[in-house]
C-alpha cells in the first residue's frame, strides 16, 4: 500500500463517517421524530432487532451497542419518557428488565431502517458481483478490526 492509498483510505473514513452522521441527523430532523438524536435512534434499532430475537434485556442491548448497562439505562430512561420505549420485568426472573418498542418507537425504527436501506440501494446498480464480493470481504475485515479494537478499549488496553 502506498502513502497515497493510506491517505485516500483515511480521508474516506473521516469524510464518509462524518457525512453519514450528518445525513442521518438531517434525515431525523426532517422526519416526525425530530426529538430523537442519532444515538437514541441506534438504541431503538438495537431494541427492535433484539426484540425480534427475544433477547431484548438490558444486558444484551448494552452489549449489542458496546456500551455499559448504566449508559443504556440513561438512554432508556429518556426514550421511555419520550414515549418510544417501555420496560417490563421478566416473568421467570423478576430481576431481568426487558425493553420494548412502543408503536411510536416502531415507527421511528422503521424510518431509520429505511434510511439504511437507501444507503445500500444507492450502490446496488453500480457494482458488479465481483466488486460486491470484494467490498463485502473488505467490510468484514474492517468490522473485525473495529470489533477487536473496541473490545480492547473496553478492557482497558
Amino acid at each position: 500500500m502506498t502513502e497515497e492509498h493510506r491517505a485516500a483510505v483515511n480521508d474516506f473514513f473521516v469524510n464518509v463517517f462524518n457525512k453519514i452522521l450528518l445525513y442521518e441527523d438531517q434525515a431525523l430532523g426532517r422526519s416526525e421524530y425530530k426529538d430523537l438524536s442519532v444515538r437514541e435512534m441506534h438504541v431503538l434499532e438495537a431494541v427492535g432487532s433484539l426484540e425480534q430475537e427475544e433477547r431484548n434485556n438490558m444486558s444484551h442491548i448494552a452489549a449489542s451497542l458496546s456500551i455499559s448497562v448504566s449508559s443504556l439505562t440513561t438512554s432508556v430512561n429518556v426514550l421511555v419518557r419520550k414515549g418510544y420505549l417501555y420496560r417490563e420485568t421478566g416473568q421467570r426472573d423478576r430481576r431481568v428488565i426487558y425493553v420494548r418498542l412502543t408503536d411510536k418507537g416502531r415507527g421511528a425504527e422503521a424510518v431509520h431502517r429505511r434510511f439504511h436501506q437507501q444507503m445500500v440501494e444507492s450502490l446496488e446498480n453500480h457494482l458488479s458481483d465481483e466488486e460486491w464480493d470484494t467490498l463485502l470481504r473488505s467490510l468484514d475485515t474492517l468490522g473485525t478490526f473495529f470489533s477487536t479494537a473496541a473490545k480492547g478499549d473496553s478492557e482497558g488496553n
